[in-house]
């Protein structure tokens, strides 16, 4: 069970009102809870606990250190701890020592490996067919991305660093991002950088939506060299310039010069402060890996009408992210060391009210 369910609070997805009782928190004496929390109430506890509150729910006992240890190596490295690790961390007694075993972790090979593997599955980094990379430009793709997350790259300089790259795919690792899209077609470029980066599918947007957001990739040119399998990405500027002013996702609308790749007019636009779907798609996803539920959700589905269930905590980890550089730890830190990620997996209480005095018993 992991996190399981973890928490009625992860259906929610949602923010404390940490004012319950002393004695409405003690714990049952069981392997998987403690009676008192390990750390101090965060930004992210007052507003999913507010929300619990509002929706008649209580939250979950703290989760005991055996359970936490367990919960964050899965989450943030994807392994195990050992047995020494576990005994070891179990008979420390400081009371930072959680939140210094997370700092632990960020510093591990294994922590860019495990991330590394995610961010592939979701660039599509791979040899095999329809992708056909081929194993060399996939080699140096999975590096890139693995080198940028252990040297903890900012979000924005990573994203811009794909979406803008011009060169040989095995010289230039980041050109494989529009190598790995099965067509070239501005539209099909156009729907990658969307989804990866926007948390956006172009199921159901209009033709006119498409193809306003392709004019953007309409002018990316490849070429092969004698090399097997080597392609060349490049701002191919035989193929004609856009002379009309483009009308962005957010309604605004840019001007592309005829001298200039409209991919980085682009990038400008997405990884700018205060852009709709950026900050908050990174966001979004975070708060789905470590928790097991977007506050949007499907993470990969961004739209209008799948409003965040929690529009709150929603805009406060889309803020902070934004405020620290686009830092990607800064984002995986908060969650981790919140009261909300470190609460049991056994719920406390059913969906039904809480009855006035006190806490519900157990389901």
């Amino acid at each position: 069970m992991v996190k399981g369910i973890a928490l009625v609070v992860l259906w929610l997805s949602a923010g404390p009102s940490l004012a319950a009782p002393a004695a409405a928190i003690q714990a049952p004496q069981n392997p998987f809870e403690t009676p008192g929390f390990a750390v101090p109430p965060s930004r992210i506890d007052t507003l999913v606990f507010k929300r619990l509150a509002k929706e008649g729910l209580a939250p979950a006992h703290p989760c005991s250190d055996a359970v936490f240890i367990r919960r964050v190596f899965l989450d943030l490295i994807g392994t195990l701890p050992t047995s020494g690790e576990v005994t070891t961390f179990l008979a420390d007694k400081a009371s930072n020592k959680r939140g210094k075993l997370v700092e632990e972790l960020f510093a591990r090979d294994e922590f860019a490996d495990y991330w590394a593997m995610k961010w592939c599955d979701l660039l599509r980094v791979k040899a095999e067919f329809p992708v056909n990379l081929w194993p060399n430009p996939a080699q140096a793709y999975h590096r890139l991305v693995h080198t940028c997350i252990r040297n903890n790259l900012p979000f924005d300089r990573f994203a811009r660093g794909l979406l803008t790259a011009s060169g040989s795919n095995m010289r230039v690792p980041e050109a494989n991002f529009f190598r790995a899209v099965p067509s070239h077609e501005p539209r099909a470029l156009a729907a990658a950088a969307s989804l990866a980066f926007m948390g956006v599918r172009q199921e159901g947007w209009s033709s006119a939506e498409l193809d306003s957001l392709a004019v953007f990739f309409s002018r990316v040119g490849y070429k092969t060299t004698k090399e097997w399998k080597e392609e060349i990405v490049f701002f191919d500027e035989s193929k004609p310039a856009t002379t009309t002013a483009v009308k962005m996702p957010d309604g605004s609308q840019v001007s592309i010069p005829a001298d200039r790749d409209p991919r980085t007019v682009f990038a400008d636009w997405l990884i700018k402060p205060g852009n709709p779907w950026f900050a908050r798609n990174f966001a979004n996803r975070a708060w789905y890996w470590l928790m097991g539920r977007g506050i949007i959700h499907e993470p990969d589905d961004v739209r209008s009408n799948n409003p965040p269930s929690h529009p709150e905590l929603m805009a406060y980890l889309e803020h902070e992210f934004v405020s620290h550089g686009y830092d990607t730890r800064h984002l995986f830190r908060l969650i981790v060391n919140s009261r909300t990620y470190q609460l049991s997996c056994m719920p406390l209480s059913c969906s039904a009210p809480i009855r006035s005095g006190g806490w519900m018993p157990r389901c």
